[in-house]
């Protein structure tokens, strides 16, 4: 293993036997060479490891660390534990990187001496089809002052993303939020940091069915609530004030990313409707608070409004509407 690796890439792995060698051969050929990464066997039940040491094939710059099932805050965790990187990247296991991913990235942050540097990603369906093309902005994040990244102008991704190792100091991703961790835990790393970017999309991300962000799994609900108060946590302590922009927060990042998640992938939708009616804030879902919606994102408030309406033809219209524009 290099003995000062400039950049630690930390990779968490559980049931990704299928994907992991081409993570691991996209790595092996960074451009940039002085980085350790770190992969994270988070208590996987299939061949993954198997696979993965394959791929490896003596590479020293690889690192295997194992530990019980925790989730991929947890593994990613144990990698921040052990990183020894001035700069650190994290790469999902079922995912790839363009050759410069490192080299452009690291280039940028060092020119700008920031503490952060994003890069754009490729979203590809399960067949590999583009789909499209996430473009982060961090000039209109700072220029709208978006602390708590309502306007997605940068994502909530940490795989687009290289990070000066100094900022996690004293942050950890909680063990506790099982999926969604990352939308739990970038707002608040990157609060008030320099941020910088590179235009051009280095990170390759499929949407393989079963992954977090398109299934419901069982703490789906109590994840997304905890990311919102979270957020609502932060902004006491920051002192945010703006009604119109917390309104905009819980209309957005908490209900319509439930109700289009739930109208796409729930195997129980009733079932799974009548929880989240149960948390709902009345006095927030309103029909003035969706005509407000409606006059900041259309898209958004036109979908809350149908869903109050009838989340039964919300789900047909939902899946209607994603199948075509996937298409």
């Amino acid at each position: 293993m290099p003995s000062n690796p400039e950049i630690s890439i930390i990779i968490p792995v559980y049931g990704v036997e299928n994907y992991i060698a081409k993570c691991i051969e996209s790595i092996k050929a960074q451009t940039f060479k002085n980085f350790e990464a770190i992969l994270i066997n988070d208590g996987t039940k299939d061949n993954s490891m198997a696979v993965a040491e394959k791929a490896i094939a003596g590479d020293e710059r690889f690192i295997i660390l194992h530990k019980e099932n925790g989730g991929q805050g947890s593994a990613r965790n144990l990698g921040l534990d052990n990183a020894r990187g001035e700069y650190i990247a994290f790469i999902d296991s079922d995912d790839w990187v363009e050759p410069d991913y490192l080299k452009a990235m690291y280039e940028k942050i060092i020119a700008e001496n920031a503490d952060v540097c994003t890069c754009d990603v490729r979203i590809l369906s399960p067949s590999g089809k583009l789909e499209k093309v996430f473009k982060s902005n961090p000039e209109k994040y700072v220029l709208y002052n978006d602390s708590l990244n309502v306007f997605f102008y940068i994502s909530n991704w940490m795989c687009d993303k290289l990070f000066k190792a100094e900022i996690f100091r004293g942050m950890r991703f909680d063990p506790a939020v099982r999926t969604f961790e990352d939308a739990h835990f970038v707002f608040r790393l990157i609060y008030k940091k320099k941020i910088t970017s590179v235009d051009k999309p280095l990170y390759n991300y499929i949407q393989h069915v079963g992954s977090t962000s398109n299934d419901v799994k069982p703490s789906y609900l109590e994840d997304r609530l905890a990311v919102y108060q979270t957020q609502m946590d932060f902004s006491k302590q920051i002192g945010i004030s703006d009604g119109n922009y917390l309104l905009h927060l819980y209309l957005k990042t908490f209900l319509f990313f439930c109700i289009t998640t739930l109208a796409r992938y729930s195997k129980n939708y009733k079932t799974d409707i009548k929880k989240l009616k149960m948390v709902i804030d009345g006095q927030q879902f309103t029909f003035k608070n969706i005509l407000f919606m409606i006059k900041k994102e259309k898209k958004v408030g036109l979908s809350l409004l149908l869903f109050k309406l009838s989340p039964t033809a919300f789900r047909a219209f939902a899946r209607f509407w994603f199948r075509n524009k996937a298409a």
